[in-house]
């Protein structure tokens, strides 16, 4: 199968390479053999990462998101692996493709359910916190989150954990990580998610995969997992997604005018 992952930003590989390489191993340690994955970033869109923490900016952000990604069925891909822990975009576009898009974000706190009694969540930027704790409750997830700061960043600044990302030198990151979800432990998380996909391949390249007993979730990995999950139910003749209620599906003849008229 072939999957599109979506940044959530403008990421030239020219620029970013290393992040790719990156990403990419991270996802190569758990997909398919046979799955094609091809990362693909916004041009048009944010192309500073800490304009993400603004709420305006990454609206505005998102329509180019999703112009990104309504081109993914089109261009002959499977399903859409969503790679921001913001989920950004992704309900929109899956509303109007037939192919599955997860979300990441959605995907962990689903998969923490399974693993354990109670997440947190650790993030990069403290700018990011306040949107993914509303997050939580608006997705249905809760009762399954700790009740203090459910949320958490880094103590690690932010152009210091960009500066080791682009340097590939994980490990100020790593111990800033431990650090804080030692005391989401403290608190009552039996798992943590690695909130932000700029930081959670680091992880899963590594092999951190635990701290102190308790599973460390790689969002962009359970993504991709659940594209591939998804695209497999499909196959089979499966239905992955509703077509009626909020998320109501146009008819081909509407979405077809819908593209022409937004899109161009």
């Amino acid at each position: 199968m072939k999957i599109w992952s979506q940044l959530p930003i403008s990421m030239p590989r020219e620029v970013y390479g290393g992040y790719y390489d990156l990403l990419m191993r991270a996802y190569d340690l758990f997909k398919r053999s046979d799955t094609q994955v091809v990362i693909k970033d916004v041009p048009a869109g944010i192309r500073d990462p800490q304009l993400i923490c603004c709420y305006g900016f990454r609206g505005i952000n998102e329509i180019e998101i999703v112009k990104c990604m309504l081109q993914a069925e089109q261009q002959g891909f499977d399903a859409i692996a969503g790679a921001c822990y913001f989920d950004s975009g992704v309900k929109i576009a899956s509303s109007l493709l037939s192919i599955p898009v997860t979300a990441p974000a959605e995907a962990s706190m689903h998969l923490a359910g399974m693993m354990g009694n109670k997440f947190a969540v650790v993030t990069s930027e403290p700018g990011f916190v306040e949107e993914m704790t509303h997050h939580i409750p608006a997705l249905g997830f809760g009762s399954a989150a700790i009740d203090r700061d459910p949320v958490r960043p880094l103590t690690l600044p932010f152009d210091l954990f960009i500066e080791a990302l682009m340097k590939g030198n994980y490990s100020p990151v790593i111990d800033s990580f431990l650090a804080v979800a030692r005391g989401c432990l403290r608190d009552g998380a039996d798992v943590i998610i690695a909130g932000c996909g700029l930081m959670s391949p680091m992880f899963s390249t590594t092999g951190l995969a635990e701290v102190d007993g308790a599973p460390v979730i790689d969002p962009m990995v359970a993504s991709l997992k659940m594209a591939e999950l998804m695209t497999e139910y499909q196959s089979k003749g499966a239905a992955v997604k509703t077509k009626i209620g909020l998320y109501n599906a146009p008819g081909a003849e509407l979405l077809a005018k819908g593209r022409e008229e937004l899109l161009g």
